[in-house]
């Protein structure tokens, strides 16, 4: 006998939201300043957490803009930029593509846990 289809209606939908792992703050800032990242971008990745919150979000501003980022952390803004793109690339957080983003203001970061490390399986032998 097939299940009865669910419709999905603004309580179901919430009950969703309600249900999803909320953004930890603290296991953010504990698995940025676990990894191998340089410095600088375990630096810049602390003013983000701060400026985020504890919804993990940051809204499109010129908050989190580089030269603002760069006198927030006493970093030259080159170093800001590089940051930023190491920790993106690393996982650490997501925010929309620069291509098609017009106006003014810096685009929203979501920070995010970067993936779990894959280990090739260890074959037994020795070095």
């Amino acid at each position: 006998m097939p299940e009865p289809i669910t419709r999905v209606t603004p309580v179901l939908a919430a009950q969703s939201l309600a249900m999803r792992p909320l953004f930890s703050r603290s296991t953010w800032e504990r698995a940025l300043l676990a990894s191998t990242l340089p410095s600088n971008a375990k630096l810049v990745g602390l003013a983000l957490s701060h400026l985020a919150g504890d919804v993990g979000y940051i809204p499109p501003g010129r908050v989190h803009g580089t030269r603002r980022m760069a006198r927030l952390v006493s970093l030259p803004p080159r170093l800001v930029s590089v940051s930023k793109g190491v920790l993106q690339g690393a996982g650490f957080f997501d925010r929309p593509p620069a291509e098609g983003w017009t106006g003014d203001d810096c685009r929203p970061i979501t920070l995010t846990l970067p993936p779990e490390r894959q280990e090739p399986a260890h074959t037994g032998g020795q070095p």
